[in-house]
């Protein structure tokens, strides 16, 4: 037996169950006012996130390379939600085969039995934005510049799809990320979008999107720019934005936007990733296991974060 992989699996696996919530690291969001870009028949969303999660990001610890591939892009991921072992891995930028591995042992190894499961899409993904929430995976359809699909990995169709709105998918979101239109993301209040949008100068727009119906419930504008970011994530509501100058490390988040103001970059550090040569294809929060997935090089790589209650707002 793998001490390495056993010490892995161990990690991955030992804060499932979610913060507050038993079996589900989802939080249901409550109204706030707040200013949002597309109107709502009421203008109130997110004043009690719930307190099953109220952390902020302060460091990231570590990094662990679980598998090196030939192939500069791509993303993989588990489901953020059910709690299930199984590791889906996208290759490329653009295409329509998703692998399903049994679980991290069966991903990280070669030759090992079950065999991954090949699943041929209907429609190819754009980008590496893509994420699985309770058993469908979510992804900017390559064919069109702003729609979303909802895709059922098991019946392998079609479950649903959504146009996000304001002229979405007309420019990148990272200008070190040269094909993702949409970013796609998942944490402790849901799925989300990171896009850009018309008449922002080369800003984030954050939309936040109602999975089983896709609608958009609210979206805003963000200060974070474009220009030299590679990635980005969400973890309990606040966004974090990766930056590197000319797509070389170092890879450090200096841009952080939360809707309801509950964190002040005065009480953040420097957020800084561990030394990686070139800029990510993606990364994401996974809120049941609480670490970041990330595509570097061909290297698929865990992150480990390490965070701290926020300070209550004065």
């Amino acid at each position: 037996m793998n001490p390495q992989l056993t010490e892995l699996e161990h990690n991955i696996h030992e804060d499932e169950g979610g913060s507050g919530n038993i079996g589900d690291p989802l939080c249901v969001m409550a109204p706030v006012y707040t200013t949002v870009r597309f109107p709502s028949p009421i203008d109130t969303q997110l004043q009690d996130r719930g307190r099953c999660c109220d952390n902020m990001l302060m460091g990231i610890k570590s990094l662990k390379i679980v598998k090196k591939m030939m192939d500069t892009h791509g993303s993989w991921m588990k489901d953020a939600v059910d709690n299930s072992p199984k590791v889906y891995l996208l290759i490329g930028s653009r295409n329509n085969t998703v692998w399903e591995f049994a679980n991290i042992r069966a991903f990280t190894e070669d030759n090992t039995k079950p065999a991954p499961r090949k699943l041929i899409l209907t429609l190819s993904w754009q980008g590496t934005g893509q994420v699985i929430y309770k058993g469908f995976l979510f992804f900017h359809n390559q064919a069109t510049s702003n729609e979303i699909i909802k895709y059922n990995l098991q019946k392998r169709t079609v479950e649903d799809r959504m146009l996000l709105p304001g002229g979405v998918g007309r420019a990148l979101v990272y200008q070190h990320s040269p094909s993702t239109y949409i970013d796609l993301a998942v944490d402790e209040h849901g799925l989300w979008a990171i896009h850009s949008g018309p008449g922002t100068h080369s800003h984030l727009v954050l939309t936040k999107i109602e999975p089983g119906t896709l609608g958009v419930e609210h979206s805003w504008d963000t200060p974070c720019r474009s220009q030299d970011a590679e990635a980005s994530f969400l973890l309990c509501g606040v966004l974090y934005v990766v930056y590197s100058s000319g797509g070389q490390g170092p890879h450090r988040i200096t841009c952080v936007y939360d809707p309801l103001g509950t964190i002040s970059e005065d009480n953040l550090p420097n957020l800084f990733f561990p030394k990686r040569p070139k800029s990510h294809s993606m990364i994401h929060y996974n809120p049941r296991d609480k670490q970041l997935y990330a595509w570097n090089e061909g290297n698929q790589i865990i992150y480990k974060l390490q965070t701290k209650r926020k300070l209550p707002l004065k």
